[in-house]
């Protein structure tokens, strides 16, 4: 159970910089790096769970 509020956190950070990094520091290719980072936080949840 504690994995799922972990990687929720994660993918809640990584979604959170990449607004950051999208609109506020007007750099939407590192804020598409950042949308990539928590699809990748959410892979390896379900890979990690079999």
């Amino acid at each position: 159970m504690a994995n799922i509020f972990v990687c929720l956190f994660a993918v809640m950070l990584c979604l959170v910089n990449a607004v950051i990094w999208a609109f506020i520091s007007e750099m939407p290719l590192v804020g598409l790096a950042w949308v990539g980072c928590a699809a990748f936080c959410l892979y390896l949840q379900k890979w990690s769970n079999g």
